[in-house]
C-alpha cells in the first residue's frame, strides 16, 4: 500500500532541505517541537487535564506530565517515554500525543522528560526511567492511580527505554539496581530494538522520509559512546536471551520506516516466547507520522486507530 498522501508531502518537503540532524543540535531540536507543535496530533485541553511535577533522581530532577481524562477518571495508566533517538523530543514534542492518548484510550499518562544525549550518554536514560517508574509505583495511590493497573510504553527510542526496563534487561548497566514492580503491560509505537541498523528496511527505506539512515545513525552515534555496545541487551533488546518475562504487549509497526524489520522480528520473538501481543501493522505509514498527523485526516485516523487499540485492549480492562 502507498504510503498516505499527507505524509508524503511532508517528507518531500522536510527531505528538500538539509538534513535536520546537521543542525547546531539546539536547533535540530526547536524544529523538531516546532514540528510536532505545528504537524503534531492533540485534542482540545478540556477533554484532558495536566500538570507537570518533578521527581529526584540522584543529583537531578526529571520532569514528568500528568494527563488525566476530564470526563471519567480513570485509574489505568500508562509510564510513557518520548521518542527522539534519546537525541531531541520532550514533554513538548509529544504533548499532543500524550493529549489524544489520554482522551482516546481513557488511560492517565504519565510523560517522562529523561535527560537527552550527547550530554547524557547510555545508561543516563535508563537510569532516568528506572528511576521515574519506582516513584509512580511509590506515589500510585497519592497519584490516584491503581498499582496493579501501571504500563510501561514509548515511541521509537522511547519504546526501546520502555521494553529495555519491562523486560529488566539493564542489570549489566545499572549494577544492584532492579525494577520494583513489573508493569502491567508494554506499548510499543514503532520502537528501536536493534541499534545495528543494519536490516534490509535501513537500505529500502533510509532515504526521503522523517527518520532516514543517516539521521538513526546520527542517534544511535550520540547514545552510545561504544558503537560496540549496540549489541548489549540493555541497549538492543532484540538480542535478549528470554523473551518469556516481557510484560503482555500492544505494538504498532510502520512498514514505511528504517525500523520496520526489527520491529516485526521483536513481535515474531516475543510470539514464540508465547507472551500475549496485540500487534498492528500500519503499511501506508511512516516512522514518526504522529508528528505529521495534524492536517492528514487518514493520518490522524491511523493515531485513533492505535489510541482505540490501547483503549479496549484486556490488558487495561478495568
Amino acid at each position: 500500500m502507498k504510503l498516505i498522501l499527507g505524509q508524503r508531502i511532508l517528507c518531500t518537503l522536510i527531505s528538500l532541505g538539509p538534513s535536520l540532524h546537521k543542525l547546531p543540535l539546539a536547533a535540530f531540536r526547536k524544529v523538531f517541537e516546532l514540528l510536532n507543535v505545528l504537524l503534531g496530533i492533540g485534542v482540545s485541553n478540556k477533554s484532558v487535564s495536566s500538570k507537570d511535577l518533578m521527581v529526584p533522581v540522584g543529583d537531578h530532577q526529571v520532569a514528568v506530565r500528568v494527563y488525566r481524562p476530564a470526563n471519567s477518571p480513570s485509574r489505568r495508566s500508562l509510564v510513557f517515554f518520548h521518542g527522539g533517538g534519546y537525541v531531541i523530543g520532550g514533554l513538548e514534542s509529544h504533548h499532543g500525543f500524550c493529549q489524544r492518548l489520554a482522551h482516546q484510550a481513557q488511560v492517565t499518562v504519565i510523560a517522562v522528560d529523561y535527560r537527552l544525549a550527547p550530554e547524557t550518554r547510555f545508561p543516563g536514560q535508563l537510569e532516568d526511567g528506572l528511576a521515574v517508574w519506582h516513584w509512580v509505583i511509590d506515589n500510585a495511590q497519592s497519584l490516584q492511580l491503581d498499582p496493579q493497573k501501571i504500563g510501561i510504553g514509548g515511541d521509537s527510542a522511547g519504546g526501546n527505554l520502555a521494553t529495555v526496563l519491562a523486560m529488566q534487561l539493564f542489570a549489566e548497566k545499572l549494577p544492584g539496581k532492579s525494577i520494583s514492580a513489573v508493569p502491567a503491560f508494554q506499548f510499543l509505537l514503532y520502537p528501536m530494538v536493534d541499534f545495528r541498523g543494519q536490516s534490509a528496511s535501513y537500505e529500502k527505506y533510509g532515504n526521503g522520509l522523517l527518520l532516514t539512515k543517516s539521521v538513526a545513525h546520527f542517534f544511535r552515534d550520540s547514545y552510545l559512546t561504544n558503537i560496540e555496545d549496540g549489541t548489549q541487551v540493555s541497549v538492543s533488546p532484540i538480542f535478549a536471551a528470554d523473551f518469556s518475562i516481557a510484560p503482555e504487549t500492544i505494538i504498532v509497526t510502520a512498514e514505511y520506516d528504517v525500523l520496520r524489520d526489527e520491529g516485526l522480528a521483536f513481535v515474531e520473538k516475543l510470539q514464540q516466547a508465547g507472551v500475549a501481543v496485540s500487534h498492528l501493522h500500519l503499511d501506508d505509514c511512516t516512522h514518526g507520522f504522529i508528528s505529521l498527523a495534524k492536517f492528514s485526516p487518514k493520518s490522524r485516523q491511523r493515531v485513533d486507530e492505535i489510541c482505540a487499540m490501547v483503549g479496549r485492549s484486556n490488558m487495561l480492562s478495568s
